[in-house]
C-alpha cells in the first residue's frame, strides 16, 4: 500500500476545513499523510487548525504567518510531501471514502499515465446535486487545449509535480487547469475513471477560491501562456470558455460566440445557472 500525500490549503474557514479533513481520515486507503497549509488565518482560527493535528498522527500542519495564496500553499505541501503519490483537496470540498483507494489502483494499473482523476458532484446553494466530468476516458494534451476536462483535483506521482515546478503562483485562477496541461505535456496523457468520488460544495455561502474577476484574469494568463500549443479551433474554444466563465452573457450572446462544437455546452451551462449552479 503506497504512501499517498493529501494536501489542503486553507485560510479562515475552520468548520469547512474540518469536514474536508474528516473525509480524508475516512479513506479506505489508510496509508496517508495529510498536509494542511494554513495560509495566514486569523490567530484564533489558526489555533483551531493546529489543534486538528490531535485528531490523527497522519495530520501535519504547516503555518504560514502571512497569506501567500493557494498556489504557494500547495507548493509548500508538495515540497514537504513524503508520499509516492499525491492529491489535493480544497478546504470547502470533500472526498468520498473510496476515492484514494480507487485512484491508486487505477494509476498502478496504468503506470504510464501522467495522472488519474474522477468525475465529481456539485452541491449547489439551491439544493441541487449535479455531476460533471463523468465517464471513463483518456485525457490527452489535445483534449486539454480545448477545455479543462479534468476538474480541479487529480492523483499523480509526487515527483511529477515537483519536476514541473508545482503550481504557477502567478495565476489568479485556472491554477489547476494550467498544471494539468503542463503535466500532460511533460509526461503524457492522463486517465479518468468511471467513478464520481469528489464532492464540490457550493452550498455553504462562503466564497469559492476563484471569483469571477480572478477567473477572467486567470483565463487571459493561461491563454497567453499556452496559445503557442493551440491550433485555431482550440484558440476559438478557449475564447468561448473565457466568455462563458467570466462575463456571464445571456443565451443569445453565448450561442453567437460558441463554436459549433460548443453549442450544447453553452445551452447546458446557461440552464444550469438558472437552477443555481455557480459556474
Amino acid at each position: 500500500m503506497p504512501l499517498v500525500t493529501l494536501y489542503i490549503p486553507t485560510r479562515n474557514r475552520y468548520e469547512l476545513l474540518k469536514r474536508a479533513v474528516l473525509s480524508c481520515l475516512a479513506q479506505t486507503h489508510t496509508h496517508l499523510e495529510i498536509i494542511i497549509v494554513d495560509d495566514g488565518s486569523d490567530a484564533a482560527i489558526q489555533k483551531q487548525v493546529i489543534e486538528l493535528s490531535q485528531l490523527d498522527p497522519r495530520i501535519n500542519i504547516i503555518v504560514q504567518d502571512e497569506p501567500k495564496g493557494a498556489c504557494a500553499a500547495r507548493n509548500r505541501a508538495i515540497a514537504e510531501a513524503n508520499g509516492q503519490f499525491i492529491s489535493g483537496l480544497d478546504d470547502d470540498d470533500e472526498f468520498t471514502p473510496e476515492r484514494i483507494e480507487s485512484l491508486v489502483r487505477l494509476i498502478q494499473n496504468n503506470p504510464t499515465r501522467s495522472f488519474v482523476s474522477s468525475g465529481y458532484c456539485i452541491k449547489t446553494a439551491s439544493g441541487q446535486v449535479l455531476t460533471s466530468n463523468k465517464g471513463a476516458r483518456e485525457i490527452s494534451l489535445n483534449d486539454l487545449l480545448f477545455a479543462n476536462v479534468v476538474g480541479n483535483q487529480i492523483l499523480t506521482k509526487t515527483d511529477y509535480l515537483r519536476e514541473i515546478g508545482g503550481f504557477d503562483v502567478n495565476l489568479p485562477s485556472c491554477q489547476d487547469y494550467d498544471t494539468w496541461i503542463r503535466l500532460v505535456e511533460r509526461f503524457g496523457s492522463g486517465l479518468r475513471c468511471q467513478n464520481i468520488s469528489y464532492i464540490v460544495h457550493q452550498d455553504h455561502g462562503s466564497e469559492r477560491i476563484s471569483t469571477h474577476i480572478r477567473r477572467r484574469q486567470g483565463y487571459e494568463y493561461l491563454f497567453n501562456k499556452h496559445q503557442h500549443l493551440m491550433n485555431e479551433s482550440q484558440k476559438a474554444s478557449q475564447r468561448f470558455y473565457q466568455l462563458l466563465y467570466t462575463q456571464r452573457p445571456g443565451l443569445v450572446a453565448l450561442l453567437k460566440a460558441a463554436p459549433v462544437s460548443q453549442m450544447l455546452v453553452a445551452l447546458k451551462v446557461f440552464l444550469l445557472r438558472k437552477i443555481g449552479y455557480d459556474i
